[in-house]
């Protein structure tokens, strides 16, 4: 099923598509940019709404290959990275496919999207990462987490640096391989922090037990990496799946560790309606007494969930959610 960036307007071809296409020689297909399947999947959309924009909208212009498959540059990618974030913030295909860079930040500067609250740490922080200075970055973040410790080091730092650092990927003011840095660095310091209370909960039978993971296509892993801290400092037994695992895979994980609650993280980087498909085709997978939450930034999640499913609305949220399931196992 198309996402609602198509079914707002029809798709019929105002032009012939093959007239908009600038054929890629042979020899350049390799490095010409990437594919129509993974610019859908990294910016959040369907495959169909990419070219219902190019149909209807002559954006974006993708190349041809001499085998006819299209290929995005990677300013495509970035400019529709932003176009993205501009729809979700409710501005119309009309408004943003088409137009020049600098017009897609200067409205999403003048309607909010992506702003930052102001923090002389946190802008110091992206500006270590920016440089690309990783020593100084890795030892800014170790000495605040051992300051802070877990929880505050989790909720003053680690989300909102990982808000930030988003946004300006969104924006193309920082690279692909900066966030995967970023990340690097981000999870093995908290990781650390982490072990000692978890291997002290490991073989104590704490409940509830929580499996922890992201399902195929959502490749952003921090969100969930943050509610596993929560979840640990609410003395929960945790088993991280890692990222991207399979419905049946998640089932047959959650039966042989005699799980009870299966936490799903959500970026908005997933079409809104494959989350809704994946969280129906879930909770009817998993056994009635496993419970199933999630959390995340994804629009899908402002919706209207699955009856079976529960939205944790934010990491603060986490500990309450496990004493009201404590208080519901002890009736």
């Amino acid at each position: 099923m198309a996402d609602s960036s198509v079914q707002e307007f029809d798709s019929q071809p105002g032009s012939d598509e093959a007239a908009t296409l600038e054929q890629v020689p042979s020899h350049a297909t390799s490095v010409a940019g990437i594919g129509i399947a993974a610019i859908a999947q990294e910016i959040g959309v369907t495959k169909d709404t990419l070219r219902v924009w190019e149909r209807r909208y002559g954006s974006p212009r993708p190349m041809r290959t001499p085998g006819g498959e299209r290929l995005y540059s990677q300013d495509q990618v970035t400019q529709l990275r932003l176009v993205k974030r501009l729809l979700d913030a409710g501005h119309r295909p009309s408004e943003v496919l088409g137009q020049p860079m600098d017009m897609l930040q200067h409205l999403a500067q003048s309607s909010g999207v992506g702003r930052d609250e102001p923090d002389a740490e946190l802008d110091r922080l992206i500006s270590l990462l920016r440089a690309s200075v990783h020593d100084d970055l890795r030892i800014a973040l170790l000495k605040r987490a051992t300051r802070d410790g877990l929880e505050r080091f989790v909720l003053d730092v680690a989300a909102p640096l990982s808000e930030r650092v988003g946004n300006a990927w969104t924006a193309g003011t920082l690279q692909v391989y900066h966030e995967h840095l970023f990340s690097e660095i981000l999870q093995s310091t908290m990781r650390n922090l982490m072990r000692p209370l978890s291997d002290a909960l490991r073989g104590r039978c704490s409940r509830p037990r929580v499996l922890l993971t992201t399902l195929s296509g959502e490749g952003h892993g921090l969100g969930i990496l943050m509610a596993e801290a929560m979840f640990t400092l609410s003395e929960c037994e945790c088993v991280p799946l890692g990222l991207q695992t399979p419905l049946h895979d998640v089932v047959d994980a959650a039966a042989a560790h005699k799980i009870d609650i299966v936490a799903l993280s959500f970026s908005a980087s997933l079409p809104a309606q494959s989350v809704a498909n994946a969280l129906t085709d879930l909770r009817d997978l998993l056994p009635p007494h496993i419970r199933l939450w999630v959390g995340g930034s994804s629009p899908a999640l402002r919706r209207k969930v699955h009856d079976g499913v529960l939205h944790v609305p934010g990491l603060t949220s986490i500990d309450e959610a496990v004493e009201e399931w404590r208080q519901s196992a002890v009736r």
